[in-house]
């Protein structure tokens, strides 16, 4: 592989934040739009959920195909083809809603969502695995950085975008606006310059393809997360944390509707501030120099914004458990929803570009495919959990004291472990 320049990664970072500030606004208002059109033609309350069901039911099926294809093809052919495939199910998808119509739209919702979902695996999984081709070592952080600013800057954006387009040009406009979107993205991906390494030629045969091959492969993955106790840490308290996180998202509006009946405009207060937490977070880490090389400041890098996430959570129980008024719920309550978000995106931001250090590139496909399946897979099991508990508890603030206090309690033990393994 050619040494890439300070200069070549500042370029390929400023395309990749465009690439993803389109792809994720796209997705997000198209996301909504959808909600509200099945909501429109099937009157279901599980209109904005199918997204919910679908994708973690993807990440499990597809986790070894996927992951061996980013690990095995040229990451640039795959996200171009990736992108026309979600172009062409677009189109299909339009043509279909003249076809269907009330329930039955459901039907080719559901295969779109389906193909929709294992395109956005491929993206997010290809994107994470092409950081040694796109940037030097020295700007992985300030690439996962970006990243993250232009997922946050295009969560506070897509809401009301969704809302006005729908309300202008209906769904189908919205497709249209999707393709657009997406071949938009396209134009990006073939601009920007993927270094191969030169030892990876990434020729496939007939045989490498075959089921039994893809299992030998992904074994190969896993044996080399089994020699690695970090990453193996690192996998579990992921799926530990987004277990809880869970709690957050079910209950935060639930408290607040149900328990509280303060009605949207509370529910909205605290969402944005949770966005605008994410987006300090990763400004604030591009803006930074990355020392992460020294070992006491990687550690301290994880292990300060993860204690302040677990003791946030207990704080945001502490406000629900404690104040009454609305005024003081939505000001509290925004503050601590706020560090929350961005005690996430910090720690989220930190520790994916300390494995994309780590990891040799002929892995990261596959390991960071296991990671993301792992997330997902975890929070359609909390979600139900965590449903029926608080809709059979009073007291919604209770049960994120609990939460918290168990994460922080996980989270002293851990650490400890973690650190002689940076």
């Amino acid at each position: 592989m050619d040494m890439i320049s300070d200069n070549d990664s500042n370029i390929q970072i400023l395309k990749s934040f465009i690439s993803d500030f389109i792809s994720p606004l796209s997705s997000k208002s198209f996301s909504l739009g959808l909600g509200l059109m099945l909501l429109d033609q099937t009157h279901s309350a599980m209109s904005f959920g199918i997204n919910m069901i679908i994708s973690p039911l993807v990440s499990l099926v597809f986790l070894i195909p996927i992951g061996n294809l980013v690990d095995r093809f040229q990451h640039k052919k795959i996200l171009l083809a990736n992108i026309l495939i979600r172009v062409v199910a677009l189109i299909i998808f339009l043509l279909s809603l003249s076809v269907f119509s009330g329930k039955s739209i459901i039907l080719p919702t559901l295969v779109f969502v389906t193909i929709n979902a294992i395109t956005v695996n491929i993206s997010d999984t290809c994107y994470s695995a092409s950081v040694h081709e796109l940037v030097n070592e020295q700007k992985i952080q300030k690439l996962s950085s970006i990243t993250q600013t232009a997922i946050a800057i295009s969560t506070v954006l897509s809401p009301a975008i969704g809302v006005v387009l729908y309300s202008w040009v209906g769904f189908s406009g919205f497709i249209l606006v999707g393709i657009i979107a997406n071949l938009l993205a396209s134009i990006v991906v073939v601009s920007m310059t993927f270094h191969y390494e030169a030892s990876s030629g990434k020729q496939i045969n007939q045989t490498e393809l075959g089921i039994k091959n893809q299992l030998e492969n992904f074994k190969e993955s896993f044996a080399f997360i089994k020699e690695n106790n970090i990453i193996v840490y690192i996998i579990l308290f992921s799926i530990i944390l987004n277990f809880f996180y869970t709690s957050l998202v079910i209950g935060v509006p639930f408290i607040i509707k149900q328990q509280f009946h303060f009605g949207n405009t509370t529910v909205g207060l605290l969402e944005t501030a949770s966005a605008v937490g994410m987006l300090v977070g990763s400004i604030s880490l591009s803006l930074l120099p990355d020392r992460k090389k020294e070992r006491r400041v990687l550690f301290l890098s994880i292990a300060i914004p993860l204690l302040i996430l677990d003791l946030q959570i207990i704080v945001l129980g502490g406000v629900f458990t404690i104040f009454k008024s609305q005024q003081m719920i939505s000001a509290f309550g925004s503050l601590s929803v706020g560090i929350v978000a961005l005690s996430l995106v910090v720690l989220n931001i930190i520790v994916q570009a300390y494995l994309q250090t780590i990891i040799p590139t002929k892995f990261l496909g596959r390991v960071m495919g296991t990671l993301f399946a792992a997330n997902t897979s975890i929070m359609p099991i909390g979600t139900l959990i965590f449903t029926y508990v608080f809709q059979n508890m009073s007291s919604g603030g209770i049960i994120f004291i609990f939460s918290g206090v168990i994460l922080f309690m996980y989270t002293l033990l851990l650490l400890p472990k973690i650190r002689p393994l940076l």
